[in-house]
């Protein structure tokens, strides 16, 4: 095996050796996680039993090998039991870019009115796309059940599901591409119907640049529409409306479901999150939704800011949760879920590249009082957790929460770790160690 299992009694934490140990119990969560060192993926069962918990690394099996020195996965789904991640290449996708699909293993038994996940078979790669013409995708949605991979080198981007990828009759086919958006690619489609694609330009003609893109019925409508200001870095869809990242605060339209509406009819609505210590506006660069709200990041050190938007209002604000940071620290961007009860929680690594031994898990309870409103937003007593390693964009901490929201599994690339955190009394109840950097982390679990 390729990893060394600590089990943690309910009392301590004691080291069991350097070979696999397992306490026989109940998987909880298949966890599947990025080894950014050697380029590939992982997947484990998370068990539990009365001993405590218990993580077997594994190779999934197909993975391709992949240049560790220029080629590198990014962004990773999961739908119907179907994992898909992207791969990326240092040459602008000549030596080889596009997507690996991965059958989890993982299916649905129905119970009534719900379902419960099944692990009955081990991870296998289904099939991919790697070649010279993918256009080097750096980000990788999912909105709904649809897989949407941008192709920046192509300005355009591909949609795929479950479905299209297990019924193709190869794996070439099992997409459709689309053109729009141009650069460094980044989407919001809006219940399957149109995409918002992103120019990343600074200045120019394409400086702000949106492309509306009609999908599946609508593919033969489109325009454009633009933000006051460039440098275009992250889009979402929530509560009928499209939200967008300028280098100024953030802009939103309503979502043109028909593709019918004129362009110049379009209002392209702006919202300030302030302005930083040297008088520059704050922006964003990247967004996470969680009900009826957009929730993202903003500014550094101790101007940090957790920010939230109510989409569901007719008249949007940005509101926020001041995070001071320390100095050499920085806050990613936002992972939302469900915690004990239902109630929305984001956590929020605070993480720092001269100093990552001191990084910290912050978890923010978004509706303290339950009424939808996130204005009473507040943050605990941050966590330190093991280093992050960054290189560039990767080198990241990432988290997943585990089943009925009581705990969380996190990724500590700097000390190639995977640590179990209770979300009730915040105590790290298991940690594992792992070959190479673990970085991305996703999880099937009921």
């Amino acid at each position: 095996m390729t990893i060394r299992s600590f089990i943690l009694t309910f009392a301590a934490l004691s080291l069991m050796g350097s070979s696999s140990v397992h306490a026989e119990g109940r998987t909880i969560a298949r966890l599947f996680w990025q080894d950014h060192h050697n380029a590939t993926l992982k997947w484990a069962d998370l068990q539990k039993s009365k001993d405590g918990y218990s993580l077997s690394e594994n190779d999934v099996n197909g993975f391709p090998d992949l240049d560790t020195d220029d080629q590198t996965l990014v962004q990773m789904q999961v739908d119907d039991g179907l994992l898909v991640v992207g791969v990326r290449d240092e040459a602008n996708g000549d030596i080889g870019s596009g997507w690996v699909a991965v059958e989890t293993g993982a299916t649905q038994e129905e119970h009534g009115d719900h379902f419960h996940w099944r692990f009955l078979e081990a991870p296998s790669v289904h099939s991919k796309v790697i070649d010279s013409g993918q256009g080097n995708p750096a980000h990788l949605y999912r909105y709904g059940t649809s897989f949407v991979m941008a192709n920046d080198q192509r300005n355009g981007f591909t949609v795929l599901d479950s479905k299209s990828v297990r019924d193709a009759k190869s794996p070439t086919e099992a997409g459709r591409f689309y053109e729009g958006g141009g650069g460094h690619i980044t989407l919001a489609v809006a219940e399957g119907k149109v995409a918002y694609s992103t120019w990343i330009d600074r200045e120019g003609e394409n400086a702000g640049r949106v492309d509306v893109v009609g999908l599946a019925e609508n593919s033969d409508k489109g325009y454009r529409i633009a933000c006051p200001t460039g440098i275009l870095h992250g889009a979402t869809y929530c509560g009928d409306k499209v939200f967008f990242a300028p280098s100024d605060g953030v802009c939103w339209v309503h979502a043109d479901l028909d593709v019918d509406d004129a362009a110049d009819s379009i209002k392209v609505n702006h919202l300030e999150i302030g302005t930083d210590s040297d008088g520059k506006p704050l922006r964003t660069g990247a967004f996470a939704t969680i009900d009826h709200a957009v929730v993202f990041s903003s500014g550094k050190a101790e101007q940090s800011k957790l920010c939230f938007i109510d989409a569901s209002c007719d008249t949007l604000k940005v509101q926020s949760l001041s995070m001071e940071l320390a100095s050499d620290q920085s806050l990613k961007t936002p992972i939302v879920g469900k915690g004990s009860g239902g109630r929305p929680i984001a956590l929020c690594f605070a993480e720092s590249k001269e100093a990552p031994e001191s990084d910290q898990l912050y978890v923010v309870d978004l509706d303290p009082d339950g009424n939808g409103d996130y204005s009473d937003a507040m943050a605990r007593a941050p966590i330190a957790v093991g280093p992050s390693q960054i290189e560039g964009h990767f080198g990241h901490h990432d988290a997943v929460f585990l089943p009925r929201g009581r705990q969380i599994a996190v990724t500590n690339p700097g000390d190639a770790s995977i640590w179990v955190i209770s979300l009730s009394d915040q105590s790290v109840e298991a940690k594992f160690e792992c070959e190479g950097m673990p970085t991305s982390l996703v999880s099937i679990s009921d």
